[in-house]
Order: C-alpha cells, then structure tokens, then sequence
C-alpha cells in the first residue's frame, strides 16, 4: 500500500486490530509487521498518536560546510529551529577533555530541535566554550550558530571530527522527538574548530533513523586529501 501510493506520506495507519482483520492475522504478528517497516524506515511511530508512512529521508553530509538550514532547502524542504532550553553550567571532566579547556570553566550548552517540513527530526545538544564568546546567550539562537559565531565574536569555525554510531534514544532526546524511549537512532557528536585551530564547540546530534540518508562526497574528500 506504500509503495503503490494507497498510503501517501504522512498519511495514519488503521490501528493493528483494524490491520490484523484485514490480512487475517492475529495482532502480535501485525505489531512484528509494523516493527520490521519502522526498522526498515517507512513508517514511524508517534508516542500515544500511532503509526505514520515516512517521508522521504534527507540527505546529510556531515563533513559539509553548508548549514542544516541550506542544505534542506536545496532538497525543495523546510528546515525548522526550535530553541528547547539554554543553560550555563562549569565544565565537567568530560566536557574538559572535549572541549580542551579546565574543569570548572564556564560552558554554555544549548538544547535545540530541528525539524524538516514540519516534522522534528534530530535533536541537538551544543556545548560552548564561554570564555570565546560572552554574552552570547543574549542573542536568538534559533538561527545558524556558524553565523552567529563569526558575525558576533569573529569566530570562523571549521570542522574537525565526526564520530557516528546507532543509538537507541533515551528519555530526553525521545520526548523530544516524541518518540518511544528505546527507539531506534543514530547518534552524530561534532568537535568545531576555530580558525586558530582552538576548539570552540561540541555538537551532539540524535537523528530519527527514518529521517536521514548519509551521504559523503568521496570525490571532495579525495580533492581535500590531494591539496593537503
């Protein structure tokens, strides 16, 4: 029904007693049915709403300079921010290590949501060192942080490295995306240089797996190794 069009994007599923009637099937292999197409990505679920056909997955290149904002727009999509909430808080041990600066030193952390033509699909979590940019907190930050940085405090930010892996989503990022906790996801951290070579920022990322295709340039990527 998918895949000829019956169920469109976005359209709701019958619930699984609806759908077990009729296939003639009992409900629990309606609910493995279900659980095999959300693995799979073409359908999702929304806590206490039911289940929905998927939209097309977007594209993402986590090594790109272009924004999230840009780089949904040139998909014919629109990219949405929503600030969560934004706290200052003294770097804990890990935050040091990945940020390069003491513990107790004054971090500002920053939790965001970001959506594709409506629909949440990754929320973020963005630590900064303070000390670079004071008073940045004071400014909208439901716009791009790159442009902000280098606008506001002459920060031209570069990134450095990218780790990646699946994820299960756990309370805050799942409520967030209004998902179920333990639902399937991809965890994406971020570690921002500056043009001094100086780490600035830490990005962590927790993606719908339904949300999003990776997609890596190897052809730019052998360019950039090349000129190096």
């Amino acid at each position: 029904m998918i895949e000829t069009g019956t169920l469109s994007t976005g359209s709701k599923l019958p619930p699984e007693r609806v759908l077990a009637d009729e296939f003639s099937i009992t409900r629990v292999t309606a609910r493995q049915a279900l659980m095999r197409l959300e693995a799979e990505g073409l359908i999702f679920r929304e806590e206490r709403r039911g289940w929905y056909v998927s939209p097309p997955r977007v594209r993402y290149d986590p090594t790109a300079n272009t924004s999230f904002t840009e780089s949904i727009a040139e998909q014919g999509r629109i990219a949405g921010t929503a600030v969560l909430a934004t706290h200052r808080v003294k770097a804990s041990p890990w935050q040091s290590v990945h940020l390069g600066c003491a513990v107790g030193d004054l971090i500002f952390v920053i939790n965001r949501s970001r959506s594709v033509d409506g629909r949440v699909v990754l929320v973020e979590k963005i630590h900064i060192r303070a000390q670079r940019c004071p008073g940045l907190l004071d400014f909208p930050l439901d716009q791009s942080m790159t442009g902000l940085m280098e606008r506001e405090f002459g920060i031209i930010e570069r990134r450095a490295q990218i780790d990646m892996r699946p994820t299960v989503l756990s309370e805050d990022p799942a409520k967030a995306l209004g998902v179920a906790v333990g639902t399937p996801g991809l965890y994406l951290s971020r570690s921002i240089r500056d043009q001094f070579d100086a780490v600035v920022e830490l990005d962590e990322e927790f993606w719908r797996h339904d949300a999003i295709s990776i997609s890596i340039s190897a052809t730019k990527n052998h360019e950039t190794e090349s000129s190096n």
